[in-house]
């Protein structure tokens, strides 16, 4: 016998009015208000939208599925909307303004706000700081801060790393 099985799952991206910033990508695959919610924060955004969906998106919910959440707001150091943010460009154009309030008001309402940018800072100072300052912004939210880990116990992957794309392992930030 045959079993079907349906599910919906709900978009909602907010992006600057002349479309060029993405500021917030949430995706709600369960309506069970007792499934936690997670915010993760990666780099930039990409072309992912209210209806594509780009392969870390995929990953992220395919991970958080696994994880039992039940939503995800995704949200970037940079909101300016590019496959492949260039660091040689000045931060003040990669950044909109709004931005760092679309993270503030995500991190209000998630259960758990995973860093998921990576590696990339590792050798740039300016960008060391965006990551410190974002960091600091989450100073009253610390106690739900946590690292993407693989099976190893290696820490600090964005979610394209082969390493984790198919299983995440979350461990607090200060740990």
């Amino acid at each position: 016998m045959a079993a079907t099985e349906k599910s919906t799952l709900k978009t909602e991206a907010i992006f600057s009015e002349d479309k060029e910033h993405r500021f917030l990508l949430k995706k709600e695959w369960n309506k069970n208000k007792n499934k936690k919610k997670a915010m993760v924060i990666m780099i930039n955004s990409s072309s992912a939208d209210g209806v594509s969906i780009d392969y870390t998106t995929l990953y992220v919910i395919n991970n958080l599925v696994k994880l039992d959440f039940g939503s995800v707001d995704m949200v970037n150091l940079f909101s300016k909307i590019d496959i492949r943010v260039s660091l040689k460009e000045s931060f003040d154009d990669l950044i909109h303004e709004d931005n760092d309030g679309y993270i503030l008001k995500s991190a209000a309402k998630a259960d758990n706000i995973i860093i998921a940018w990576g590696k990339i800072g590792k050798q740039n100072k300016e960008l060391q700081k965006r990551q410190r300052a974002i960091i600091d912004m989450l100073e009253e939210y610390k106690d739900k801060l946590y690292l993407i880990k693989d099976s190893s116990g290696r820490g600090g992957y964005h979610p394209l790393a082969p390493q984790v794309r198919f299983q995440w392992h979350l461990e607090p930030l200060g740990e």
